[in-house]
């Protein structure tokens, strides 16, 4: 369906809200036609924040305005899939924030209904969208690693920015995304909510070969003492606790293509680790050379003594730093832009693909894969076996 101006309506008013109504008023073919949220106090103090002209508390009343032609659903995950359908029904095209769905039926119903409803419909998968993770493709795109065979992830806590919410209307009700019947994962909501992100870019990296199976490996964290858990900084993302089910420190799995393979490996105080370097990166490790990049909240990687946003490594060449200043992050003490600029890459590639009349590049169906992908590294941990993605169930996973 190809539109000449995308005007949104934005459901679900919680922190991502704000990096997607700034990326939409940015681009010149859309508009934030209207806002909606079930606290009214919310839905008009960000309307009027920005100056968007109409704010609704009723989603349905929402999707009757005619005036809208494009959805973007940022509530919790729960709510994801039934929201798409009706966004589907009343012919309006759709952004819908990750994980993108609470169960795989769920889901599959939700792709099906853009389907028969002609609307495009993108899972907003943001790590894939990040100007480090772009380039890092870019230059793997060009051969300068050769054959990619290798992804090593590493995740450290991220490091939020002292009174960052203060200039952010934010619902105090974020507690959903620690909560399994809201958030997913069947007592691992943390590693649901995240793990999309993960393996998402293990496959973007690995030139979109497919992960084929998973292996988890589960940890108890029985030893850290109350002490402990309470002498953590509380601006060290505080939002989260550890998962109710236990903790899953290292994932590692291989890909369709059988010379590859990839490793996760979480080391932060969440479970009781000490990393000196912050948030997400990644190393992609090729027979011509490697990469290094920053993610979401990094910060650490240097090379010949200066911080690097990424570094490429070349096995009978010159090592090459690259740095992407684009303003810093909005949320994270950061040395990447993670909130303000994936975001608005995100969103400009959705408002670009309606406009155009193009499929985005990040669809529905992507954003089911990540979470069947993921649901097979929780059934994994919790079954101390390896799990093909192939193999996944909403029952497997329930039990």
């Amino acid at each position: 369906m190809k539109i000449d101006k995308v005007k949104v309506g934005i459901v679900g008013l919680g922190m991502v809200c704000y990096s997607h109504i700034d990326a939409y008023e940015a681009h010149p073919n859309a508009e934030v036609t209207a806002v909606c949220d079930l606290n009214e106090a919310q839905a008009k103090a960000v309307a009027e924040k920005y100056g968007i002209k109409k704010y609704y508390t009723d989603y349905e009343e929402m999707l009757k305005d005619p005036e809208i032609n494009t959805v973007d659903i940022t509530t919790p995950t729960f709510m994801h899939s039934v929201m798409v359908i009706q966004a589907a029904k009343a012919g309006k095209n759709i952004s819908c924030e990750k994980p993108f769905c609470l169960t795989l039926e769920e889901g599959k119903a939700a792709c099906e209904a853009a389907k028969e409803n002609g609307v495009t419909l993108m899972t907003g998968e943001s790590y894939v969208f990040m100007s480090s993770i772009m380039k890092a493709r870019q230059l793997i795109d060009a051969g300068e690693i050769g054959k990619p065979t290798q992804i090593r992830e590493r995740f450290g806590a991220w490091i939020e920015k002292e009174g960052v919410m203060s200039n952010r209307p934010v619902s105090a009700n974020r507690e959903w995304r620690m909560d399994s019947a809201k958030a997913g994962g069947n007592g691992f909501p943390w590693m649901f909510d995240h793990c999309v992100h993960f393996f998402s870019t293990a496959e973007y990296l690995m030139n979109d070969s497919k992960i084929k199976e998973v292996y988890s490996v589960k940890s108890d964290l029985t030893w850290m003492n109350e002490q402990q858990k309470h002498e953590v900084e509380s601006g060290k993302m505080h939002l989260y606790g550890t998962n109710a089910a236990g903790d899953i420190p290292i994932m590692t799995w291989t890909y369709e293509d059988s010379a590859c393979q990839g490793i996760w490996m979480r080391a932060e105080y969440l479970n009781g680790k000490y990393d000196p370097y912050t948030g997400f990166s990644v190393m992609v490790i090729g027979d011509k050379g490697m990469i290094e990049v920053l993610g979401e909240g990094g910060k650490g990687l240097e090379c010949k003594g200066e911080a690097a946003h990424l570094v490429l490594h070349r096995k009978n060449g010159e090592t090459e730093s690259f740095r992407f200043d684009e303003g810093g992050d909005e949320i994270w003490d950061s040395e990447v832009s993670y909130y303000s600029r994936a975001h608005r890459n995100q969103i400009f590639e959705f408002v670009d693909a309606l406009t155009a009349g193009k499929k985005s590049r990040y669809s529905g169906e992507d954003g089911l894969r990540a979470v069947q992908t993921t649901m097979a590294a929780i059934c994994s941990a919790k079954e101390d076996i390896p799990v093909k993605v192939k193999d996944v169930s909403d029952e497997r996973i329930s039990r």
